[in-house]
């Protein structure tokens, strides 16, 4: 077979001018495509743009396969209209043979037609494709498949094939009308995009089903809110809803005699199918009706045995649930008099769920659902006379097929929900039917009651008659006073008001002037027609206006006024016409204006009409950009669900351990008591240390921790953060080694020596038993930024913190992330990875920690995020060893504070070295203020 193919020759491969720079491009872009967007027909549409751009053809399409083996188009760009549109239009499953297929499936292979070398190439990626994987292998093209291409007016084809997971979804089509050469380069980026909308159709189909499963929970909430909405239920408008929900053109609710005392029930909606005639001869055991015997049409279909002998004889789709599914009574093994009966009411689907409690079958839930008419559109009329297809087609003119009287099909989703709903509805009659035996009892007991009462009830309605009357007449009284008093009140008061007014009308007439020009907020009225009347400067400062250049303008068109999502609003839907229109007050919060640049802002705003002899004469609008307010709010509320799941962790052990002690199960175990106790303690120690540690960040934040800076020497600093964790090395069985250095530092000893103990008590926790932990120090008083040189086996890593712009910057916004520069290159996983902070403030005469360990290290991609709050390396590890991920924020916030900086190297599996860089005598005094 691989005789056949002709290797691609060198000349073809001279990809069109320009296409090589904007492969990246186009990549970005349709990566940007799918991640701004679940909608599965914007993305393909933006696909077959970009391809159709990009490969500069006449005609891009993607083509879907059905569950028939038929297509159609759902996407296409045409150029030009040089090829005629395809879009909407099928196509039989026998345009593309069941071998070419499985090849697009199995070896997800590429084609390339050439019309007019008569050639077609081949470049296979799947796992069957063997030495050819990958190449592009050319032989004589099929003369069908020419003729084919042939009358659709191509000269030149590509079809790549789109995969859903492990079935063939569709292809990704270039057309062209004149012969045009497809390198491997430009195959390879079509590959790329159409790997990307794999992508997205995974994407869309899980957007599918959770929106399916939001629609389902919606209608079942609804009709469980009808079903317990009083004792009385409400069965006609829970049947309803369900009737709606499944589309249906008509149903009934059976509830079974559970007594003989009892008749059956029967709710129904829409279309009903009338009880066979041979039915009525006979009684409800299915014996022929005796004279004078009530005749069986007064029951209803679902209590013949003939009913429950069909559904006995169907097959149920869930069988333990009682579930049957008809979608087509043609196909249905029924009595003919019962189909008979319904299909003269136009009902072909059936679908019955038994309403069960437990054992108790309560009645039956059925919903019809009638015939349609399906009307497809195919790209050029199918031959009759050549139903093997064995000749290409000639013509692909647009035809269009209506096939009339067609079965709906129940889907999966509609059994789940009848079977959802069947259950809600047997528990509803079952606790109807329990709350109706209570309310008769209860009846009883009052109406026993009720005897015994009448003799006191008679009494005590005398003496509160004649109470009540005494009653009355002291109310009316002091009613009477009191309205007396109060018109007096009033009237003297509006006199008082009437005089003030009159005295400060000018006053608050030239106030109001003042408070509108002067006000934070943007203010503007409108007349009737919507235009502006008058504005304050605030309002024309936040549109980018004069206010002169506002007055006269049409509010609509000049804000391009839109919803939070960005969807301007129409003139008939904008909540300020409302108020111009209803005279309704309207307040709005996050919706869009637009300033004179084009750039939009959030507003909250509120619309509020004026009336003049109750007529609306126009209205004002009050807004306000809310931009600050909402990066505000995000990160507060970021901020409180971190530190409530920090909380909440040792809170939930202490409470279980005093629940367990309470109870006294412990008594008998005092050793697991003990440990118990021990776990408890341990949780209680790291929440008063998280607290701390969290109030220390805030302290350092808003500069309310005042550093006591003092001449101190850096080796006693050294020694003293050395002995105080020697305990909890000894515990761990690490030991600690102090190279020290004299140094005079201008600093807080305290807060140095917090950054110490807390860098060697991080190293200590992530060290292995029997390993060493290092605190050495270096002078260095050149000139130097403090970077990590290169060396022969690669770049070094060293990563700061933060940039050392401002304090405040960098303890505030503690989820903002760095982002890497341009062009910098993936480091060797042999060595650390290379990171510089920007723009580093040199450091002249300083002294350099570094405590170094042989622990697990730090992965690549935290480097850039421990110093952050609430971050650490590995959460489920670094939480058994008791850390908040505070400790290096607050370290970095000590640092910067003595004018210093902190950063990390590490290498995973291998361990880190944390570096303090801090000043020297008189230069740390002058960096710092």
């Amino acid at each position: 077979m691989q005789s056949e193919f002709q290797p691609l020759e060198p000349s073809n491969l001279v990809p069109l001018s320009g296409q090589v720079d904007g492969f990246e491009g186009l990549l970005h872009r349709m990566t940007n495509r799918i991640r701004q967007s679940l909608e599965l027909p914007e993305i393909l549409n933006a696909t077959v743009a970009e391809i159709q751009a990009f490969l500069r053809t006449d005609r891009v399409k993607v083509y879907r396969f059905y569950d028939d083996e038929s297509g159609e188009v759902v996407a296409e760009a045409i150029q030009d209209q040089q090829l005629p549109s395809l879009i909407g239009h099928s196509f039989p499953a026998e345009d593309i043979p069941p071998e070419a297929r499985e090849l697009f499936l199995k070896a997800r292979q590429r084609s390339i037609v050439d019309v007019e070398r008569g050639q077609i190439g081949l470049s296979p990626l799947g796992e069957d494709a063997g030495d050819l994987n990958g190449d592009i292998r050319f032989r004589p093209v099929d003369p069908c498949h020419v003729e084919y291409l042939t009358a659709m007016g191509v000269r030149s084809s590509l079809v790549v094939p789109i995969l859903d997971r492990d079935r063939l979804w569709g292809l990704l089509v270039s057309h062209h009308s004149k012969p045009r050469c497809i390198t491997e380069q430009e195959l390879q980026v079509v590959q790329l995009v159409a790997d990307q909308v794999s992508v997205a159709i995974a994407q869309s189909n899980l957007l599918s089903q959770a929106r399916l499963k939001a629609a389902q929970e919606a209608t079942i909430n609804q009709i469980t809110t009808l079903l317990h909405a009083s004792p009385d239920i409400q069965l006609r408008a829970a049947l309803e809803q369900v009737i709606t929900a499944l589309q249906g053109c008509g149903g009934r609710i059976y509830l079974a005699p559970q007594t003989l005392q009892q008749s059956p029930q029967l709710v129904t909606c829409g279309s009903q199918p009338a009880l066979p005639e041979s039915w009525k001869l006979r009684d409800a055991n299915g014996n022929r009706r005796k004279p004078g015997q009530t005749p069986l049409h007064f029951f209803p279909i679902e209590q013949h045995p003939y009913w429950q002998t069909w559904l006995e004889m169907e097959d149920a789709v869930d069988p333990d649930a009682g579930i049957w599914a008809i979608s087509d009574l043609y196909q249905a093994v029924m009595p003919s008099d019962l189909a008979v009966a319904l299909l003269a009411t136009e009902v072909r689907g059936l679908l019955i769920g038994r309403l069960q409690y437990r054992q108790q079958v309560l009645g039956y839930l059925t919903v019809f659902r009638n015939e349609v008419d399906i009307e497809r559109v195919w790209a050029g009329r199918r031959d009759r006379n050549d139903p093997r297809h064995l000749r290409p087609r000639q013509s692909f003119e647009t035809w269009r097929e209506l096939k009339r009287n067609q079965a709906q099909p129940w889907s999966d989703a509609d059994i789940s929900l009848v079977r959802a709903l069947s259950n809600h509805i047997a528990v509803a009659l079952h606790q109807v039917s329990l709350y109706q035996q209570v309310q008769a009892l209860n009846s009883d007991l009052r109406r026993d009651i009720q005897k015994r009462r009448q003799a006191e009830i008679k009494i005590s309605t005398l003496n509160a008659q004649l109470e009540q009357r005494v009653l009355e007449r002291t109310t009316e009284l002091q009613r009477a006073n009191a309205e007396l008093m109060r018109e007096i009140a009033e009237r003297e008061r509006a006199l008082v008001e009437r005089q003030q007014a009159q005295a400060s009308l000018a006053r608050l007439s030239h106030q109001n002037e003042l408070i509108l020009n002067s006000a934070g907020e943007g203010i503007y009225g409108l007349d009737l027609q919507g235009k502006i009347t008058f504005a304050n400067p605030a309002a024309a400062r936040m549109l980018g206006y004069e206010v002169s250049e506002l007055i006269g303008q049409w509010m609509h068109t000049l804000l391009n006024h839109a919803g939070f999502d960005g969807t301007p609003y129409l003139l008939s839907e904008n909540p300020i016409y409302a108020t111009l229109r209803d005279g309704t007050l309207q307040s709005r919060s996050e919706d869009l204006f637009q300033r004179r640049d084009g750039s939009r802002f959030p507003v909250e705003y509120v619309s509020t009409p004026i009336h003049e002899q109750d007529s609306i004469v126009g209205a004002v609008v009050i807004f306000k950009d809310i931009t600050d307010r909402q990066i505000v709010e995000q990160m507060k509320d970021e901020f409180i669900s971190i530190v409530s799941h920090e909380l909440r962790t040792p809170l939930t052990s202490i409470r279980s351990t005093l629940g367990l002690l309470a109870s006294g199960w412990l008594r008998s175990y005092p050793d697991k008591s003990q440990r118990m106790l021990e776990i408890a303690f341990s949780n209680t120690n790291r929440l008063v240390r998280l607290i701390s540690d969290i109030l220390d960040v805030e302290r350092i934040k808003f500069g309310k921790v005042m550093m006591e800076k003092k001449t101190c020497n850096a080796a006693d600093l050294m020694v003293q953060s050395v002995d105080a964790m020697r305990a909890m090395a000894d515990k761990a069985g690490i030991t600690l080694s102090l190279t020290p250095a004299s140094a005079t530092l201008w600093a807080d000893p305290d807060r140095i020596i917090q950054t110490l103990t807390n860098l060697l008590s991080n190293a200590i926790k992530f060290s292995p038993p029997g390993s060493t932990v290092w605190l050495t120090a270096e002078i260095r008083n050149q000139e130097a930024t403090l970077l990590i040189p290169q060396t022969q086996e690669g770049s070094k890593a060293l990563t700061e913190a933060r940039n050392n712009s401002t304090h405040a910057a960098a303890m505030g916004n503690f989820d903002r992330r760095q982002e890497p520069e341009a062009g910098s290159q993936q480091a060797n996983h042999s060595t650390p990875t290379t990171h510089y902070p920007p723009n580093p403030a040199p450091l002249a005469a300083c002294i350099l920690f570094s405590i170094k360990d042989q622990g697990i290290g730090i992965p690549e991609d935290k480097l850039e995020t421990i110093f952050d709050r609430f971050q650490q390396v590995d959460t489920s590890n670094s939480r058994s060893r008791g850390g908040s991920g505070l400790g290096l924020t607050i370290c970095r916030g000590i640092v910067q504070q003595h004018g210093g900086r902190i950063w990390v190297e590490s290498q995973l599996g291998q361990g880190s070295t944390f570096y303090v860089a801090l000043p020297l005598g008189e230069h740390c005094e002058s960096h710092s203020s």
